[in-house]
């Protein structure tokens, strides 16, 4: 599950964090977000093996330099936390917390998910085209699970969507509060 997270994290690293985006679309949208933003989403994981497609549901937070809070409230009552130190998962009544120093990560990939858009090149292929951003892996580390990631929307990020090597599929649904 960390490494969808991670993938994520990275995608939103400008909102988390307040760091510049690349030119276009990104920057865009990571501008146009506003020091702190609450919403809901649906997550659907489909399972191309078993042709099954489980749905969850629940809240998101973000609080630009500072926090963002993933909490699944259906089927499985969790909370993600990220921070631009640490990231902590509770489940059942436990709690793990990690510093963000602990993932075993290239250092393209470290930079993204603290918020360094400008690496942004250096670990995905990345293309712009009708409100749609597409991330296509360049490292090794990231192609052995994944094959693409796109982000949609043009004010506030809409749609995320993580094609897996294995061919799942995870795709986010966003809803913005107003």
């Amino acid at each position: 599950m960390y490494k969808w997270c991670v993938v994520f994290l990275a995608s939103w690293g400008a909102a988390l964090w307040g760091v510049a985006a690349p030119p276009g679309m990104a920057e865009r949208m990571f501008a146009a977000l506003p020091a702190q933003a609450t919403g809901t989403f649906v997550q659907r994981k489909i399972l191309a093996d078993v042709e099954v497609t489980i749905t969850s549901s629940g809240t998101f937070s973000i609080v630009k330099d500072k926090s963002f809070e993933w909490k699944t409230l259906k089927p499985l009552p969790s909370t993600f936390t990220a921070t631009p130190d640490s990231y902590t998962m509770t489940a059942n009544g436990k709690t793990s917390t990690h510093a963000l120093s602990e993932l075993k990560l290239s250092a393209g990939l470290r930079s993204l998910v603290r918020g360094d858009l400008s690496a942004l090149g250096d670990v995905f292929d990345v293309t712009e085209a009708e409100g749609r951003l597409t991330l296509v892996p360049k490292t090794r580390e990231l192609r052995e699970f994944v094959k693409r990631a796109t982000l949609e929307g043009t004010d506030f990020p809409t749609r995320f969507a993580l094609d897996y090597v294995t061919g799942d599929r995870l795709e986010i649904d966003l809803v913005q509060s107003r």
